[in-house]
């Protein structure tokens, strides 16, 4: 019994190298958790999830615009009007079973026109005509000096609204899955009610999961 006792109460030499050890081996493990970042160009096309992204949305504008423009509307408007046609992007519906921001999209969808330099783009109905409202408002007070006044009636007419819808279909087994989109563009003239083009876009992504991901 004694020996055991003594046995019990020898008490081992304080080792620091077993300590620096443990510590290293405590911080790599952390360190291990913290994100890596690389900063990229904002072109740069990138998928992580699958999911819509940036990269779908510029691309799909892009098209849509190129293929609208190249349309024979476009040259029936101008060999009419003798001017370029003005458009205002109305709405995009959702129809996917992801959250998609339209507000996104719609700047995409006006970058696009804009930089094609075949139509004029009017302010989106909301924050961006209220914020006119607000100017025109100020102006007719007579609070603004008549050198940088704004002047009312002057405002443009749409002569074609853009409506955008977006659809998807998910297709998935195991460890696989496959997303369609499909992005319905049609551009309505507000007065007649007519829809004077259409066109789509589709994307199609397959999605690999690695073992014990899902």
């Amino acid at each position: 019994m004694r020996n055991f006792l003594q046995k019990a109460a020898v008490v081992r030499p304080f080792n620091p190298l077993q300590y620096l050890v443990a510590a290293l081996w405590l911080s790599a493990g952390c360190a291990s958790q913290d994100p890596v970042v690389h900063r990229v160009a904002a072109q740069t096309s990138s998928d992580l999830s699958g999911t819509w992204n940036d990269t779908d949305a510029r691309l799909t504008s892009e098209s849509l615009i190129r293929d609208c423009f190249a349309a024979e509307w476009m040259g029936d408007f101008q060999r009419q009007n003798k001017r370029l046609p003005t458009i205002r992007v109305a709405s995009i519906t959702n129809k996917t079973d992801e959250h998609i921001d339209a507000e996104i999209f719609i700047k995409n969808i006006e970058a696009a026109i804009i930089q094609s330099r075949r139509a004029r783009v009017l302010a989106q109905a909301g924050l961006e005509t209220a914020a006119i409202d607000t100017e025109q408002a100020r102006a007719a007070s007579g609070r603004q000096a008549p050198t940088t006044s704004v002047q009312s009636g002057h405002e443009l007419g749409a002569d074609y609204v853009v409506a955008v819808r977006i659809s998807s279909i998910i297709d998935e087994i195991s460890k696989k899955m496959t997303k369609f989109y499909k992005i319905n563009v049609e551009l309505i003239s507000p007065t007649t009610g007519e829809k004077t083009w259409i066109g789509d876009y589709e994307i199609k992504k397959l999605i690999s999961y690695k073992k014990g991901r899902r």
